[in-house]
């Protein structure tokens, strides 16, 4: 017997939902064969099962939430029941004791019997009631039967117990008399008079009206990790100004003879970050949970891609041994994927360093949030046509600038280095012609 576990399907995942199962209990099953499709924080996929043989039994049913590592479904061998179909024979529980009486809400009440004997002892003879030694005496209510959830509710709605119809063994009050007395408008105890009649209670100001949503998966997601980001990640943050017009000179005359496959902004931008993290290796790494710093060769960028749902960061990898033209490829393909909801997790794992770019959106700088366990995070804002002084002439030119800011996890990173990187992002977009070469 084998067990299919919930597995985890890229950083950060922590529970999944079972969509669909593609197999029901009883359904021959080989090694490899998609049983289930399963919702994640990121995407849909599909389970592909470890071993072959017959689904024996369903856990999760479709709909449910489960952590990363919970048991969903079990595989046995081929010959898995007499019934044919492959599940097994119900096997009759060995009897047991009757359980002691319970109540609905699920709280331990006195039964009636225990009721009868109260009753009984309350008519002895005040030298012979037996006492317990730590029994103190209590208020005259505390003799009805009620549950201790049904009590608390009382107390909070200021209800007289000895006012509700219970509908419990021995007539005993549950949770669900406490409601139907609540709803039928019955009477509660006077409120206590304020403990200082100079001072008045303030008025409690009503809820405001608006409409109740659940978010999705991804927004959850995007919730818990910007939390645990900013909770645990020291931000600070690094502006510089580039001046984009060799920039879009080149991109112009890339994209001269191209007829669909056209080179963008982004495309440059990340190829110019991949140059930087070569040239300042301290900023293309992570802190790790050991308390040690991480460095990687590899620069593999992630591209923030805003869909409906939320934010994905689908990850081009190898940047620093790509073509511009190769990034732009690759970063197509994974932008449409994440537009349409189909990247695979190892797509959208495993970066080194991010970008996120809103200036396409009119937004002319920004600052964003660290995506753990990466060391930074490269915001741009928009190209704007302005004014500045040109060189030492004072002469006033007409320039193509944008603004760029680094987050940086002051963990691994300072400001000489911070700065250090964006003025190798700088450098590399003011000199855009080395990064087709």
């Amino acid at each position: 017997m084998a067990e299919v576990r919930m597995p985890k399907m890229g950083d950060g995942m922590e529970e999944g939902t079972i969509l669909s199962w593609l197999k029901k209990e009883g359904d021959h099953i080989n090694e490899g064969d998609a049983i289930a499709e399963v919702e994640t924080d990121k995407a849909n996929v599909e389970i592909p099962a470890e071993e072959s043989g017959v689904l024996t039994k369903i856990v999760v049913t479709e709909g449910q939430t489960v952590p990363v590592g919970a048991v969903i479904a079990q595989i046995g061998e081929g010959a898995a029941g007499s019934a044919g179909n492959g599940a097994h024979a119900p096997v009759a529980e060995p009897s047991r004791p009757a359980p002691a009486e319970r109540i609905a809400d699920d709280e331990p009440v006195m039964s009636a019997e225990g009721a009868k004997v109260e009753r009984e002892a309350s008519t002895l003879p005040p030298m012979e009631m037996p006492r317990r030694q730590e029994e103190v005496p209590v208020p005259a209510t505390e003799r009805v039967l009620a549950s201790p959830l049904a009590r608390r509710m009382a107390e909070e709605l200021g209800i007289d117990l000895a006012r509700v119809q219970g509908t419990g063994p021995g007539g005993s009050i549950k949770k669900r008399d406490i409601e139907a007395y609540q709803r039928a408008g019955g009477e509660r105890r006077p409120a206590p008079p304020p403990a200082t009649p100079d001072v008045q209670r303030p008025t409690p100001v009503p809820a405001l009206a608006g409409q109740e949503i659940k978010p999705s998966k991804m927004r959850e997601a995007i919730a818990r990790r910007t939390v645990q980001s900013k909770q645990n990640v020291p931000h600070f943050y690094v502006t510089m100004v580039v001046e984009m017009d060799r920039a879009q000179a080149l991109l112009k005359e890339l994209n001269a003879d191209a007829a669909d496959h056209k080179i963008t902004v982004n495309d440059i931008i990340v190829k110019a970050c991949a140059v930087a993290l070569g040239k300042v290796p301290e900023v293309n790494a992570t802190w790790t949970q050991e308390g040690t710093i991480r460095r990687y060769a590899e620069a593999h960028i992630g591209i923030a891609v805003g869909i409906e749902e939320g934010l994905i960061i689908p990850v081009v990898r190898d940047c620093q041994a790509k073509t511009l033209r190769q990034i732009s490829a690759e970063a197509k393909v994974l932008i449409g994927k994440a537009r349409a909801n189909q990247l695979k997790p190892d797509e959208y794992s495993g970066g080194t360093f991010s970008i996120s770019n809103l200036g396409m959106m009119g937004v002319d700088e920004f600052i964003a949030i660290i995506n753990p366990p990466e060391a930074a995070i490269l915001a741009i804002g928009g190209i704007v046509r302005e004014p500045v002084v040109a060189g030492d002439s004072d002469e006033i030119v007409i320039r193509s600038r944008m603004k760029i800011t680094l987050s940086a996890d002051h963990r691994l990173l300072d400001g000489v280095l911070a700065a250090r990187f964006l003025q190798e992002v700088k450098k590399a977009l003011e000199a855009p012609f080395s990064l087709v070469a």
